[in-house]
């Protein structure tokens, strides 16, 4: 009887966990591959409405709208609870963003045409999908801000480019949008990382043995993100230039102090065809915005200062 007893309370114990581990594993941290098959599915439900709304078939049309906002729901409670992989919520939140930017004007297309008993469905999903947004612009902009004590490493570096990339993309959109206020509030969060950043290049903050790697990141990560910013720079209402001149300048001195640093190594110098025993270029001073484009760099208008030939959007 009594290891009838053990037995019974071992199965309900195990049980117990078991339901435990089935609630962790329904509640756990979302990373980036779980939510990239949420928003496919969600992708894909969005295509069947719309083939439903061509046959006028309410039952279709509900069902696909729903399905959208189930799994677009997950990934939208999982950025707003803080249930993502920390590591993995910039790309989670930029996806999401970038997906419900192609969503809610569908939806709301669709919405003007469904009969009015497929209506009801519709608003729960462009109200999902606007959550979605909001979520995701949050997620952001709360972690868009680049932060280091000490000398600047690689590491950092990639960090700080890479929180970055997300803040001039998340600008980019807004501005799709129309969205003044979000799109000033992640220009001015790259302003003044962009600020720190070429205060430690100027000061030659850098980590020993790491400022080859942390320049040629700045570098190049600042070439595409000019041409991103210089192109707003003539979209953006009166009041929004300041935040985003003061971007471009920071972005831009970044730039120029880095690519003056690696002309300026021997290594650099023998590659580029200068002898070995040549003066180096001088870098210019911490805390000035440079007077002119770097050595070599012929003068030209300032807006296109930074721009390299054929820059685009940047990667996704």
């Amino acid at each position: 009887m009594r290891r009838r007893m053990v037995s019974s309370a071992s199965i309900v114990l195990l049980t117990l966990a078991l339901v435990v581990l089935a609630t962790a594993a329904d509640t756990g941290r979302l990373d980036k591959g779980q939510a990239g098959k949420y928003l496919r599915t969600s992708e894909k439900a969005l295509k069947k409405l719309e083939a439903a709304l061509q046959k006028n078939n309410v039952a279709e049309i509900t069902a696909h709208a729903h399905a959208y906002a189930q799994h677009l729901e997950r990934v939208q409670n999982a950025l707003a609870q803080r249930a993502v992989r920390e590591s993995d919520v910039l790309d989670v939140a930029d996806r999401v963003d970038e997906a419900t930017l192609k969503h809610i004007p569908v939806l709301t297309r669709v919405r003007d045409k469904v009969p009015a008993e497929a209506r009801p469905a519709i608003e729960h999903a462009l109200e999902v999908s606007r959550r979605g947004h909001q979520s995701a612009t949050e997620a952001i902009l709360t972690r868009g801000e680049v932060e280091w004590h000490g000398r600047l490493e690689t590491r950092v570096a990639n960090e700080a480019m890479r929180r970055n990339e997300f803040l001039v993309r998340l600008a980019e959109r807004s501005r799709r949008r129309g969205d003044a206020a979000t799109e000033r509030a992640s220009i001015e969060q790259y302003a003044a990382n962009m600020g720190r950043l070429a205060d430690a290049l100027g000061r030659d903050a850098l980590a020993p043995g790491e400022a080859a790697t942390v320049l040629e990141r700045v570098q190049t990560s600042t070439q595409r993100h000019l041409s991103v910013l210089e192109r707003l720079l003539d979209q953006v209402p009166e009041q929004a230039r300041p935040a985003l001149e003061r971007a471009i300048a920071n972005s831009r001195r970044g730039h120029q102090t880095a690519t003056q640093a690696i002309a300026a190594t021997p290594a650099a110098g023998i590659a580029a065809g200068r002898p070995a025993n040549a003066p180096p270029v001088t870098v210019s001073g911490p805390g000035n915005l440079p007077g002119g484009p770097p050595s070599g760099v012929p003068a030209g208008p300032s807006a296109g200062a930074g721009r390299p030939p054929g820059a685009g959007r940047p990667p996704r």
